[in-house]
């Protein structure tokens, strides 16, 4: 069990030391790659890769600071966000804590404050469409959704649960103003991550994994990478993430629609009926709905390690 460091040390080495127990390999980075290349050795095969020159004509890297955000953007309202654990955990959607103006939120970020509090799916284009000039849709895939954009924001300390996104799209995550960690899991890992039933999220919690409770986790051979500014990261169609905001930053992702007709079909099924379905349970049955989801996943994903356990015995 790791689930508590054997020595101390400050709480980023803390998750730092626990996540190395499990089996990581690093992200390729890549210079330069055109289209067919990277559909074939990275799309194809859903592999995630750091992209250095995704970025290369964008005025956005050097221009987007958190301070010139705050001079364009400063009086809008924004709603932030708290620790998974502690707001709906088993739900697809998380409510908001509050909501405060946008300047208020980006002094935290400026002074490199800790806090669980984040931003995310926020499309500011919406608000100040001339951002819009700063960034364009590099070619290397088609299919861009160009009509949604998002920027998402968090403070030192603060993490993302790990999940998969409920649409599968493919993600082009660009970092700016700061590190985040990325540990990622392809979909064929998935029986060995407690996924909770009706949701795209993981029960573990990967900021101190309760190797005791979810024992089966240590068999899930997965991806890690620490996403600096002006860096891109391909995070294919279905594959799960969980994100470490290392230091107070924020990000901008673009996505594109699944390659294939079963990603879009399922892509859609998630979004209209599973999603819907879940909110509905959560409504009318709430706390009976939340163990529900919770009992199955430790119920369905210790089987699978029970029978794999079997087989290696025998």
């Amino acid at each position: 069990m790791v689930s508590q460091p054997f020595i101390t040390f400050d709480t980023q080495n803390q998750k730092d030391f626990i996540l190395k127990n499990l089996n990581l390999k690093p992200v390729d980075i890549i210079e330069d790659i055109d289209p067919e290349e990277f559909y074939q050795k990275y799309v194809k095969p859903r592999r995630p890769a750091i992209l250095k020159n995704y970025t290369k004509t964008w005025a956005a890297v050097e221009k987007w600071t958190p301070a010139n955000l705050k001079e364009i953007a400063g009086h809008h309202q924004v709603k932030l966000y708290g620790k998974w654990l502690e707001n709906s955990p088993t739900n697809i959607e998380m409510p908001p804590v509050k909501e405060v103006p946008f300047a208020e939120y980006l002094d935290m970020i400026l002074s490199g404050e800790e806090s669980d509090l984040r931003i995310f799916i926020f499309n500011l284009f919406k608000l100040e469409p001339s951002l819009l000039k700063d960034f364009d849709f590099p070619p290397i895939m088609e299919g861009y959704l160009k009509d949604h954009p998002y920027l998402f924001f968090g403070c030192g300390g603060s993490d993302v649960r790990m999940h998969f996104d409920i649409d599968l799209s493919n993600v082009f995550i660009t970092q700016f103003h700061g590190t985040k960690r990325i540990t990622l899991f392809d979909q064929d890992q998935s029986k060995y991550l407690y996924r909770y039933p009706f949701t795209t999220h993981s029960a573990v919690d990967m900021s101190n994994i309760d190797y005791d409770r979810f024992p089966a986790i240590k068999y899930a051979k997965g991806f890690q990478c620490d996403l600096n500014h002006g860096e891109t990261l391909f995070m294919p169609s279905g594959i799960w993430h969980y994100i470490q905001y290392i230091d107070s930053s924020f990000s901008l992702s673009l996505r594109t629609l699944s390659p294939t007709r079963l990603g879009k079909i399922q892509g859609a099924y998630n979004v209209f009926v599973v999603r819907k379905l879940d909110e509905f349970m959560n409504k009318y049955y709430k706390n009976t709905w939340s163990d529900y989801k919770l009992k199955k996943a430790i119920e369905q994903t210790n089987q699978i390690l029970e029978d794999r356990e079997q087989e290696l015995i025998s």
